[in-house]
């Protein structure tokens, strides 16, 4: 990701469908952490063979993308719920993050 961006993260939870319980994303670098969640999210599902992936989507802001340090990686990572309280996580993955030139908040039109 670029800081100050409205990046798109997109990950995929291979041979899972967790579209039906509740989803936690999680970005931290740092004392940094940043929880996306409900309407944050974009889950869609897809079936390959036999097995059922999750892919999960979602938009920061420039102020969410600019909040991350370039040349350092934001950690990721997955938690989610079932409605009967069993709780699960992915492995921690790395998102690097790239330095933007023009390092400020932007507005259409101006």
């Amino acid at each position: 990701m670029i800081n100050y961006t409205t990046p798109t993260v997109a990950l995929t939870i291979e041979g899972v469908d967790i579209s039906s319980h509740d989803i936690y994303v999680s970005l931290e670098q740092g004392c940094n952490e940043l929880t996306k969640t409900g309407t944050d999210l974009n889950v869609t599902t897809e079936t390959i063979g036999q097995v059922t992936n999750t892919n999960i989507t979602f938009t920061l802001t420039q102020l969410e993308s600019a909040s991350f340090d370039f040349n350092r990686n934001v950690l990721v990572q997955v938690n989610w719920i079932t409605s009967a309280g069993v709780r699960s996580a992915t492995e921690i993955k790395n998102i690097p993050v790239m330095r933007n030139l023009l390092d400020e908040v932007i507005e259409y039109g101006n």
